[in-house]
């Protein structure tokens, strides 16, 4: 009886007439929904709840929550629409703070406007704005929509996949039926990715994100990520351990003749007038320690 009492109250005085925004239009420019009067949506909210007993309580908060969420989600989509703009576009080193100081990254940027507290969650909101913007502003809409009915959390999940297929109905109806982990792990297949979850993590992913996280922004996790795509396939392994210290060996050999031809650059004016005596003590076959390769090389 108590859910009948409570679904008869919610068709009387549905909560989104007073918690949905009415129009997009209202929203410019204090982008707050309309109400009625002077009442806030916390009146609103209480109004709602005050229509139940004690024992439809529970059902009454249930559709209290789920109306919160159907009212935000959709501002939280085009938050990482706009947010990905600011991005692309270099906005972020134009702002400043309430206070005009300036913003001394864009890690710094995107974690104070968009609350977040951590970067990698910061950059996965940034990667939803980026599939959005890789659609046409009509197809954009719909899939907005069906991100907000969906949430961010799997939204986050199946971007990659939609960003390769470009299939994104068949992305996001597969995530509205799957749990998180099981949901990583077909995209990660699709993409010939290593699973991630809950399950242990393969030898080096461990590595790679902690190399990930150190990044100061997201075109230094882009290159991180397109370093260990490319090197999976160049050295023939998964391994994001073995891929690094493979690039360390590719790239050693050049430094070390980089630093050689530098400290032969910086070799003291004086040494190039010497005196007949020193010139036949000098062996000029001799190089100096400091450029030669550990490996037995030399530049």
């Amino acid at each position: 009886m108590g859910s009948v009492a409570v679904r008869v109250a919610v068709q009387a005085h549905p909560l989104s007439g007073f918690m949905n925004v009415s129009d997009r239009a209202s929203m410019i420019p204090d982008m707050s929904p309309a109400v009625t009067g002077s009442e806030t949506h916390d009146d609103a909210v209480a109004r709602f709840l005050a229509q139940f007993s004690t024992t439809c309580r529970a059902e009454a908060l249930h559709l209290a929550l789920q109306a919160l969420r159907a009212r935000v989600e959709p501002d939280r989509v085009l938050a990482c629409e706009l947010a990905w703009e600011v991005h692309a576009r270099g906005y972020w080193s134009q702002l400043r703070r309430s206070n005009g100081s300036p913003y001394e990254t864009e890690e710094a940027y995107f974690r104070e406007v968009l609350g977040l507290a951590s970067w990698r969650t910061a950059y996965k909101r940034l990667a939803i704005g980026r599939m959005l913007w890789s659609f046409g502003e009509a197809e954009r809409a719909a899939i907005r929509a069906a991100i907000a009915t969906l949430g961010l959390a799997k939204a986050s999940i199946v971007t990659p996949a939609i960003e390769r297929f470009g299939e994104w109905r068949a992305w996001l109806d597969r995530a509205s039926q799957l749990s998180a982990v099981l949901l990583q792990a077909q995209v990660s297949a699709a993409l010939d990715a290593l699973p991630r979850g809950r399950e242990p993590s393969p030898p080096g992913e461990q590595f790679r994100r902690a190399v990930l996280s150190a990044m100061p922004d997201i075109e230094s996790m882009e290159l991180v990520e397109h370093f260990f795509e490319v090197g999976r396939h160049v050295v023939d392994t998964a391994n994001p351990i073995g891929i690094f210290l493979a690039g360390c060996r590719e790239c050693l050999a050049d430094w070390e003749v980089a630093l050689a031809q530098k400290m032969l650059m910086r070799v003291p004016l004086a040494t190039c007038h010497r005196s007949p005596e020193s010139e036949a003590e000098a062996d000029p076959t001799s190089i100096p320690p400091d450029v030669v390769c550990r490996h037995g090389q030399t530049a």
